[in-house]
């Protein structure tokens, strides 16, 4: 199932690797450098799932949140950060995140950003038979 994701931080770095973790081939990925460009874009690109980068030093991240979950409220927020800090989780959960992901635990961002990807079907499942002769 393809989705359309937002990755927002500040450091190329860190977008490049939520997209290696969160992304899948097939899913459409626009990234913005700061929360105020990812405001102007969320109506316009309309993503399934915005990845925003939270950390003490961002503040307006927080704010975004808040306001992407108001004025978009089908668009599922995950917060990720470096850091495992209770206060950043408590105040992403406050602003209407869905999930808080640190980036040491960054494999749950798969599942947080489509959850609809556990309830897909498996692939079929073939038993072989052998040839009796």
């Amino acid at each position: 199932m393809t989705k359309k994701l937002m990755i927002v931080d500040d450091h190329a770095i860190s977008r490049h690797l939520v997209r290696q973790v969160a992304a899948t081939p097939l899913d459409t990925v626009l990234e913005c450098v700061s929360a105020d460009e990812a405001l102007k874009a969320v109506g316009i690109f309309k993503p399934d799932c915005v990845l925003m980068g939270v950390s003490r030093l961002v503040p307006g991240a927080f704010q975004a949140i808040k306001t992407i979950r108001e004025t978009h409220p089908g668009v599922r927020v995950v917060a990720v950060s470096s850091l495992p800090e209770a206060a950043l989780r408590q105040a992403a959960s406050e602003a209407g995140a869905a999930g808080y992901v640190t980036t040491e635990n960054l494999s749950e961002l798969f599942l947080l950003a489509a959850p609809e990807r556990l309830t897909s079907k498996p692939a079929r499942r073939t038993k072989f038979r052998r040839r009796q002769s």
